[in-house]
């Protein structure tokens, strides 16, 4: 399973390769690595350094892409938590 959360011009991917797995997208400069940006996780706001944090155009592309192909190794580097 693929999210996407997203604030302005920012976002986040995350993709859950299976109920233990879960990894973050990594950012595509959009952030400076050392910055923070917030993006709304369920009822919350959950804080993201830039290091994972994408253009939200970009972002939504990614999400596209994947609905077509299901393979998420294709869009990036993946960082497990």
């Amino acid at each position: 399973m693929l999210t996407l959360a997203f604030r302005d011009d920012h976002a986040v991917v995350h993709l859950m390769s299976d109920t233990e797995r879960m990894s973050l997208l990594a950012g595509d400069g959009t952030a400076p690595s050392g910055a923070e940006v917030e993006v709304p996780i369920m009822d919350d706001l959950a804080a993201f350094t830039g290091d994972f944090v994408l253009d939200v155009d970009r972002a939504w592309d990614l999400v596209h892409l994947f609905t077509q192909t299901r393979a998420a190794g294709p869009l990036g580097e993946w960082c497990e938590l």
